[in-house]
């Protein structure tokens, strides 16, 4: 994110219980006027991780799951995929209708994902950890928004907007890494895993931290105060929380629509993912002598 801002990151607050995770913000100023930034960060374990990727993934899917709102109007009315080039990339159009008398916001996102981890070597001195970076690696995921100057570079076709539509600038990302032990949400994650069924199977060895950062410019002079308290009071935190519930969902075989994108792509994207994440925790078997 942009660090020529005017304000530094202030927490908004912190939900606890199933899904551990904190809300922070800061305002930054645009040669057109104001840009909202936030970071969200959550401690998962790593067999929610192919759950998250693949709502994220499945873009077509994300008006059927985020909340939408009538006061004050909120409401995702278009979500598509564009283009998907490899297992790795995409570019998505997301259009939502946003309070009266502010017309529809649309974005053109491009999504890259990539990694940082490397794969085991043969072994040395009987310690394959000396095969990891300092901190594992991390799995990231690019986020930039996109316009019609942009059509050469990607060989999209975007057009301008249609009236009563205006088109946002937006940048940010994903990382996804093994979670320090230190971590302040990694306590409340092992707190809620001592009450759960499951408790046994658990371990802190597996926590994953995901952080979400983002820029937005909504192409406002002034963003309205009203709205900023409620999108950060209200519609950021229920999006993360539906965010991680349908992950949940889908862990559990409750989703068949992402279900069945899993398997369909299982062999070029999710079980990338499963080992790429098995390396980053220090999951994989020792070579055999």
């Amino acid at each position: 994110l942009d660090q020529n801002n005017y304000g530094e990151w202030i927490k908004q607050g912190q939900h606890t219980g199933r899904h551990n995770f904190t809300i922070h913000y800061k305002m930054n100023k645009s040669s057109g006027g104001q840009e909202l930034s936030c970071r969200l960060e959550t401690v998962v374990h790593s067999d929610l991780l192919v759950p998250i990727l693949s709502v994220l993934n499945e873009s077509e899917l994300y008006a059927t799951w985020l909340p939408n709102y009538n006061v004050p109007r909120l409401r995702v009315a278009k979500s598509e995929k564009l283009r998907q080039s490899g297992r790795c990339s995409q570019v998505i159009n997301v259009e939502t209708e946003v309070p009266w008398p502010l017309a529809t916001r649309q974005v053109i996102l491009k999504a890259v994902a990539c990694d940082n981890i490397d794969s085991y070597p043969e072994e040395k001195n009987g310690d394959v950890s000396e095969s990891l970076g300092k901190d594992g690696g991390r799995i990231i995921i690019r986020l930039q928004s996109l316009d019609c100057q942009n059509n050469e570079e990607e060989g999209l076709e975007i057009t301008p907007t249609e009236t009563g539509v205006v088109r946002m600038k937006v940048r940010g990302g994903f990382t996804l890494e093994k979670c320090p032990s230190d971590h302040p949400l990694t306590k409340f994650a092992l707190q809620y895993d001592a009450k759960s069924e499951e408790s046994e199977s658990l371990s802190s060895e597996d926590l994953v931290l995901v952080n979400f950062s983002f820029c937005v410019d909504p192409q406002l002079t002034i963003i309205p105060k009203s709205f900023i308290n409620f999108f950060l009071r209200t519609a950021m935190g229920q999006m993360w929380n539906q965010f991680l519930n349908v992950a949940e969902e889908v862990k559990e075989g409750k989703c068949p629509d992402h279900s069945e994108a899993i398997e369909r792509k299982r062999e070029v994207l999710y079980d990338w993912v499963e080992e790429r994440t098995r390396v980053m925790l220090g999951q994989v078997p020792r070579p055999s002598s």
